[in-house]
């Protein structure tokens, strides 16, 4: 079977237009990108929005706390480009027959994952992922959803706490369906032995092409950069 790999663009495109923006997603797409990853936090009013820090800096240099605007109000901002704060729900809808959508969790609890359920739920299983979830988030995910593609994230400080044994069958139990995983702890051998129990790879954030060709080469099943250009290559 054809293995699928996926050009993930990182907050969409935020070399060219502000992170997780429409326009920043729309060019990620443009480039080739299959997959695009936002961060998810939610606004005064508890609507979820996108935005990687706990705030924002328009083009004026105007500073906004993510948790004491209300998500209209950041909408109408404007980061860069005419570009304001998108909701998750305006992502998932204009996402559809377009490109999959990896959610990366900045928040949690208060509702959040129920939230996150129902709005991912128009996309299919194998068009959306939710990376970024703490164990308690997890579990709640999964009483409400056992269907949604769950990712166990890692970035290269965890190295030395790496099992050297048994690392798939120790990440499998962990009931996600997923790594993405800072690409310095990525070997050919932990690739292997994470496929090994169905789960898939993703590495982050690779802005080298180089780093791009070997990762993809040693099997990954995605490739996450700010550099959606240099993806375009592989």
């Amino acid at each position: 079977m054809t293995r699928r790999f996926h050009k993930v663009g990182h907050r969409g495109a935020p070399f060219a237009f502000p992170s997780n923006t429409l326009k920043s997603f729309e060019y990620a797409i443009e480039l080739g990108c299959t997959m695009v990853e936002c961060d998810i936090r939610p606004a005064k009013d508890g609507v979820l929005v996108l935005a990687h820090d706990d705030s924002v800096v328009d083009s004026s240099g105007n500073r906004y706390l993510i948790a004491e605007q209300n998500s209209e109000f950041l909408a109408h901002l404007n980061l860069g480009a005419g570009e304001g704060v998108p909701t998750l729900q305006t992502l998932v809808e204009w996402a559809l027959g377009r490109c999959a959508v990896m959610a990366d969790m900045k928040c949690e609890g208060e509702n959040v994952e129920e939230q996150v359920a129902q709005i991912l739920a128009p996309l299919s299983p194998e068009l959306k992922i939710v990376p970024g979830a703490g164990a308690e988030s997890r579990a709640v995910f999964r009483s409400i959803d056992q269907s949604l593609p769950l990712s166990f994230s890692l970035d290269a400080s965890y190295a030395p706490l790496l099992p050297s044994e048994n690392l798939g069958e120790q990440v499998a139990g962990l009931d996600v369906q997923a790594v993405t995983w800072q690409y310095p702890l990525l070997t050919p051998q932990r690739i292997e032995a994470l496929h090994a129990y169905g789960l898939q790879v993703f590495a982050w954030t690779v802005d080298d092409f180089e780093i791009q060709q070997r990762l993809h080469d040693w099997g990954v099943d995605g490739v996450i950069s700010n550099r959606a250009d240099l993806l375009q290559k592989l």
